[in-house]
């Protein structure tokens, strides 16, 4: 019988109760865990084992999250990096995303919503259709290219800006695409939480993304109702 595959999760976290705490909830949920006190200990077990996934703190002794997640990202483009901090600033989450992250979570939050954001993470990023990557940061589908370093949307040679949200959104569509993707799922990735705010929100981007994408008759966001909604592609358009 095959043994049961455990994704392996390296947490950075120097306050120990929390690090301990998450650890030991991470482990009854699945997951494999090594768990490091400071930056430097973070990036000396990065460089020797492999992992499905990092958390790193932000405000951390030797070397800080943003600091190890920059070494991480000079030898490993993708695996997903998910940063905890109690600093709830735009621009430090901007900076975040700007190195690579694909969460940022502010403290205090609850484990279970740190692993509903892992389990949506990796289900994300193991199933990656190679025929939809151009490169690490640029998609192609249908007939448009999205270029999520520059936040660019490209349909017959006409390029127009997009925004981070936009991009973020497009992202996941596009790496799900013909799936469905309940409304709890997209706001978890895009927006870190599902409530009325973000809820209204998602409306307002679904409508953006239907205007961007009109032009191509190959390409079309499904309201799948009561459920989500679906990128599907026509090949035949």
């Amino acid at each position: 019988m095959q043994k049961e595959y455990k994704p392996h999760i390296l947490l950075v976290e120097d306050e120990s109760s929390l690090g301990f705490l998450l650890k030991e909830n991470l482990k009854l949920a699945g997951f494999m865990i090594k768990l490091c006190k400071d930056g430097q200990e973070g990036w000396e077990a990065f460089k020797v084992e492999k992992f499905d996934i990092c958390i790193f703190d932000v405000n951390m002794p030797k070397k800080d999250g943003f600091d190890l997640a920059k070494d991480v990202r000079k030898i490993n483009q993708t695996v997903p990096i998910i940063f905890l901090t109690a600093n709830s600033s735009e621009e430090d989450k901007l900076r975040g995303f700007e190195i690579g992250a694909d969460e940022y979570i502010t403290k205090p939050f609850s484990t279970q919503e740190l692993i509903a954001r892992i389990k949506a993470i990796l289900k994300r990023t193991k199933n990656v259709q190679p025929e939809v990557l151009i490169n690490e940061e640029s998609y192609k589908i249908g007939n448009v290219i999205i270029d999520f370093t520059n936040h660019t949307f490209t349909h017959n040679n006409i390029e127009k800006r997009i925004s981070t949200t936009e991009a973020e959104l497009l992202k996941l569509f596009i790496l799900n695409k013909n799936s469905l993707l309940t409304r709890n799922t997209i706001l978890l990735n895009v927006w870190g939480r599902d409530d009325f705010y973000t809820a209204r929100n998602l409306d307002v981007y679904i409508n953006k993304l239907r205007k961007l994408l009109k032009e191509d008759p190959s390409l079309e966001i499904v309201n799948i109702h009561g459920s989500g909604f679906k990128l599907a592609e026509n090949v035949e358009a």
